[in-house]
């Protein structure tokens, strides 16, 4: 047997697949559930404005675990220049998977973000998809004059998605749901009335089957008679 010739190729091509399994699987371990990488998601956006603080819940999905999201960006921009920059990170530093959890920014001189009042949540549980990959955030800052509302969020590998959400808060007093469409990061805001709405419209519709069906009722008893 000659140890100096080369390998079969389909032996070379096995090995070279088990190298890369491992290195993956092992990569995604501490951050992960083991497939390739992907970018993380927006699902609903929600901006509530009470008692001069102003909420930005944020859900993000990352098909990879949330445990692999590894810091999220809220920038508020009037007309067109940055004033304030929120920063929540979940590691100190991509090299290394140490949990931070910290919620900062970058303001300069005027505070605006309320430390005590932010919280992140995730759950512990592996049962469903939304367990494992969905991260929860809540920005609380002071109300403050802004015209865009931008979102950017990275995970370990450098992918990034981001929204951007006009939102004028001269205007009124608002709070406002978004819905971002997978894969197309296009926000679809929910007025505060939408649900009023519904409900008014439920109503109507309930009243009018009410009112046809008791009508047939009585049409019916009377034909009887």
């Amino acid at each position: 047997m000659r140890w100096g010739r080369a390998l079969p190729l389909p032996l070379f091509t096995t090995i070279i697949l088990l190298t890369i399994f491992f290195s993956i699987s092992a990569s995604a371990g501490n951050a992960g559930v083991g497939v390739l990488n992907v970018s993380p998601k927006f699902g609903i956006i929600r901006v509530v404005q009470q008692d001069n603080f102003i909420r930005v819940y944020l859900n993000i999905s990352d098909y990879n675990s949330w445990e692999d999201i590894y810091i999220v960006n809220v920038s508020l921009e009037n007309y067109g220049m940055e004033s304030a920059e929120f920063i929540f990170k979940q590691y100190s530093n991509t090299e290394s998977y140490e949990k931070l959890n910290e919620f900062s920014e970058t303001s300069g001189e005027k505070k605006l973000l309320v430390k005590e009042k932010c919280s992140f949540y995730h759950s512990d549980g592996t049962e469903t998809v939304a367990d494992r990959c969905n991260l929860e955030l809540l920005f609380v800052f002071h109300s403050t004059g802004f015209t865009r509302l931008n979102i950017l969020a990275s995970d370990f590998e450098g992918l990034t998605t981001q929204a951007h959400i006009d939102y004028n808060i001269d205007e009124a007093m608002r709070s406002i749901d978004v819905i971002i469409i997978p894969g197309l990061n296009i926000p679809i805001i929910i007025p505060p009335y939408f649900l009023d709405l519904i409900a008014v419209i439920l109503g109507i519709i309930g009243t009018i089957y009410f009112i046809n069906k008791f009508g047939k009722r009585n049409k019916n008893k009377k034909s009887v008679l």
